[in-house]
């Protein structure tokens, strides 16, 4: 008979407030792991230990490990509430990690912080372990393995994530220092995801010919095993986000842009003009608390407000408050939006979710690229 793993990820408390799961994948891979390092990497580099010994170190690699990627994720969530974003959860995989933020750093600087800092933390977890083993006696000969192992795999998670693609760390850097370029957010989205998906590719080859040429199986196999993983978060988790539209049910929710910059109530006109509109090119900004829409903040409105009163005045005093002809439902036929859009004298309008929470924006040249595709 065959057990169905419950699918709801496994609780592990809160570490600053943000709550720790992790997927059920981890259960195997969390033995395996020690098993690996008890049975074949103890024995051959510190010889003379009891089995219980070795099993002892294995188990403290797999932790250390574990503690290492939830570092790595914290550090993300950190930097994004210092940067004024919410964190929902973190939840480690058997690859790594994902924290969710709610919401969409407001600039370039504020996305190369939050992605930079993972592998920075890395780099620096694999340096302070590095060192720990360089400080062991000859003595303690198994324990200095386990560091200078939990190390040099916390050495090649920052080199990994730094891979200029998306989904990666490296991804949301290019895209940080894309839209810092050409000021437009999406537009650096979609070039990014295009080179992870070139990684993904260049990956999968390198790893086939490794393999199959007997040049080196080991490298080949760690090649196609990273380049399936990147090819398959674009694919499914973040191919409908960054990859290329299909309008597969003729909906908005195929069509929309999922990256969207929200304004609070309470920011200052003087900051939104300064941290928010000087790296987008918008006309309109969804003006939202808790994903909830309150209105849209207009930059002809903008036009007619005194400079000297920025710094007083809230984008809540400036926004046109909410009314039906900002928003549209996900599930909204393509045709139905189209009208809405060309009658709301907006152009464009945001997209919730049937809870009424934000999850997208379109607009009419969205439309006219499907048709464009199509024709």
């Amino acid at each position: 008979m065959m057990m169905k793993l419950p699918s709801k990820p496994l609780s592990l408390g809160r570490v600053f407030g943000i709550p720790i799961n992790a997927h059920y994948s981890w259960l195997p891979v969390f033995p395996f792991y020690a098993w690996t390092i008890a049975a074949t990497i103890l024995p051959s580099n510190a010889p003379g230990l009891s089995r219980a010994e070795y099993w002892l170190y294995g188990f403290l690699t797999s932790a250390l490990l574990f503690a290492s990627v939830l570092g790595h994720e914290l550090a993300h969530a950190v930097m994004a509430r210092a940067e004024g974003l919410g964190t929902g959860s973190i939840t480690l995989y058997i690859f790594g990690g994902l924290a969710t933020l709610k919401g969409q750093p407001a600039s370039p600087t504020a996305e190369f912080k939050i992605a930079i800092v993972g592998p920075a933390a890395s780099f620096l977890f694999g340096t302070v372990f590095f060192l720990i083993a360089q400080a062991m006696p000859d003595q303690a000969r198994a324990a200095e393995q386990v560091f200078r192992h939990v190390g040099l795999v916390n050495w090649f998670l920052a080199g990994f994530n730094i891979l200029p693609g998306l989904p990666l760390d490296g991804g949301r850097v290019l895209r940080a220092i894309l839209w810092k370029w050409n000021k437009n957010f999406r537009k650096a989205t979609q070039l990014a995801a295009r080179a992870g998906l070139a990684i993904a590719v260049t990956l999968i080859v390198n790893g086939l010919l490794y393999f199959f040429l007997n040049i080196d199986r080991a490298i080949g196999i760690a090649c196609l095993t990273m380049g399936i993983i990147i090819g398959m978060l674009l694919i499914t988790s973040e191919g409908s986000k960054y990859g290329t539209f299909r309008a597969r049910r003729g909906t908005i929710e195929d069509l929309m842009n999922r990256d969207v910059v929200l304004i609070d109530p309470q920011m200052k006109v003087a900051d939104f003009i300064d941290k928010v509109l000087r790296d987008n090119r918008h006309t309109s900004f969804p003006v939202a608390r808790e994903r909830r829409l309150h209105g849209l903040l207009m930059l002809e409105d903008l036009k007619a407000v005194p400079r000297e009163e920025w710094a007083n005045l809230e984008a809540k005093d400036c926004m046109r408050p909410v009314d039906a002809a900002m928003f549209i439902p996900a599930s909204a036929k393509l045709p139905q939006a189209q009208a809405m859009l060309a009658n709301n004298k907006l152009g464009r309008a945001v997209v919730i979710d049937g809870s009424g929470l934000i999850v997208g924006l379109v607009s009419l040249s969205d439309l006219e690229s499907l048709r464009s595709i199509k024709n």
